[in-house]
């Protein structure tokens, strides 16, 4: 067995890869050990997942939607308690949120400022999107592990990914981001965060992640996923979304995601 990115010899390794992170609520979608070596695995947790996982906007998403992390944490997030003007934090650890105040020393301040007001404001910094950089790497490893998922069952088709030489730019941009601009990526909102769908034989749930495979009529090979409503889209055959854009523009704008919904 080969590594899908690095092609190199991948049989003694034992680490499972998790397509999409867990700490965005992924348990299901996860390639056994060897289709991406121990040494890749490695070097996407700590090299693009975390740093994407741990950039304000995804820190403030995952914390809004209680997703905790691969060891059950969910993440801390800071707002402004406005009676107060006391910088807060907020944790949803606990059954119920608790608030208190960043620095000790405003302690004080802000405990009198709730003894003395029956209601509070918070305001909450809006969050820069992150690096395009570590968005366009995370989508490029989360694409490429997507097809070799699809493929895993087909006899000779993870092979067929360690040789397909299409796939060889975005393999090694994902493997070492080395491109003077990111890798350009489509990006949208197509339903609200948080928003419930509701299902006759399962009720109402949350969709945290989804993707989904895209060729388009003229053969073109696109990555489609939505992370907590917000659609990204990617070409795994070159640095080019110009075809996806005509793909959109000839499908009224409709969401490959619900092509058929």
């Amino acid at each position: 067995m080969r590594c899908i990115f690095c092609k190199a010899d991948s049989s003694a390794s034992k680490s499972e890869e998790h397509i999409i992170p867990q700490s965005l609520g992924n348990v299901q979608h996860i390639l056994p050990p060897g289709v991406v070596c121990d040494s890749c695995n490695n070097y996407f947790s700590r090299k693009v997942e975390k740093p994407l996982l741990d950039s304000e906007y995804f820190v403030q998403a995952r914390s809004w939607n209680t997703i905790p992390s691969k060891k059950g944490r969910i993440p801390t997030i800071k707002a402004i308690h406005i009676e107060s003007m006391t910088v807060v934090e907020i944790s949803n650890d606990e059954d119920e949120p608790s608030i208190y105040p960043s620095n000790e020393k405003d302690s004080k301040r802000f405990i009198e400022s709730l003894r003395m007001s029956e209601k509070g404001r918070l305001v909450f910094p809006v969050a820069r999107r992150p690096d395009a950089y570590l968005v366009s790497r995370f989508l490029g490893k989360v694409a490429i592990e997507a097809l070799a998922d699809r493929l895993s069952s087909v006899p000779g088709g993870l092979d067929e990914i360690v040789d397909k030489e299409e796939l060889d730019e975005l393999r090694d941009y994902v493997r070492r981001g080395n491109r003077s601009t990111p890798w350009p990526f489509y990006q949208r909102r197509i339903y609200p965060e948080g928003v419930l769908f509701h299902d006759e034989d399962y009720g109402h749930y949350e969709v945290l992640h989804e993707y989904t495979l895209l060729y388009t009529e003229s053969m073109e090979l696109y990555f489609v996923m939505a992370i907590l409503g917000v659609e990204y889209a990617l070409s795994m055959d070159g640095p080019d979304i110009s075809g996806y854009m005509k793909w959109l523009s000839e499908n009224g704008n409709r969401s490959p995601l619900y092509l058929y919904g």
